[in-house]
């Protein structure tokens, strides 16, 4: 027959399992949100790169069809001067130079045009290389996180199985009474039915125990319930993480 006193060790590897257990989970329930935050950064740092980049070849393709256009215009201009040159009629001569007038009116707006892609181009570009920065200072290391975060994901989620089962065959140890009472108070917290205390408080509400009951519980001989979570209370040193 288990003693009260065995009952309670065998309560202890099981609170001390459940609370590993835990935190195994909360790591696998949280680390996917980090992931997604790291590839929402490194989404948005490509397409910023990506988003400039095109920019500037758009910019560079309008320049390359300013500049073409300038130069049929300039030589249509020197042509239209040749041939004003042989006129004689006046209204002639006259019409012909509204003409060229127009003409290089249309080329002097393209080329403040070009002026300013060149000015958009250098923005661009310098924008660019600090994108290019952050990418060589940061890309590879939030790349280094995202893989740290599942690397350490599929560790803990061999360390929860392996958790698990140790728990398992801890849990048959208990006498079929306290066993029962585990399973059923486990079963309503959804994380432990045990839980430790320290000084006077309870570790699984946090609310204070009367200084004659914590003094009975820190002898680990009699099966105590918290008065506020309905937990079991047991009584162990934690040690320190670091």
């Amino acid at each position: 027959m288990v003693s009260a006193e065995e009952d309670i060790q065998y309560l202890i590897l099981i609170v001390r399992k459940d609370e590993d257990i835990q935190r195994k989970r909360r790591l696998i329930e949280t680390a996917p949100s980090r992931i997604a935050i790291v590839d929402s950064d490194i989404y948005k740092m490509d397409k910023q790169f990506s988003e400039n980049r095109d920019a500037v070849s758009a910019l560079e393709a309008e320049k390359k069809e300013l500049l073409d256009k300038i130069d049929a215009q300039n030589k249509n201009i020197a042509q239209k001067k040749i041939a004003r040159a042989k006129f004689i009629d006046p209204k002639e001569f006259k019409a012909m130079g509204h003409e060229i007038d127009y003409l290089e009116s249309l080329v002097d707006k393209e080329e403040e045009r070009i002026l300013t892609i060149l000015d958009q181009m250098a923005e661009r570009a310098r924008e660019l290389e600090k994108i290019q920065r952050k990418i060589d200072n940061d890309k590879n290391a939030l790349i280094d996180e995202k893989r740290k975060l599942e690397e350490e994901i599929a560790r803990n989620r061999d360390l929860l199985i392996r958790l698990e089962d140790e728990k398992s065959r801890i849990l048959p140890n208990l006498s079929g009474k306290v066993k029962r009472l585990y399973e059923r108070i486990n079963e309503a917290k959804g994380d432990s039915g045990v839980a430790n205390l320290v000084g006077d408080i309870c570790q699984g509400c946090h609310s204070r125990v009367p200084p004659q009951k914590a003094h009975e519980i820190r002898k680990n001989d009699t099966i105590i319930i918290c008065e506020v979570c309905g937990r079991i209370l047991v009584f162990y040193k934690e040690e320190p993480s670091y």
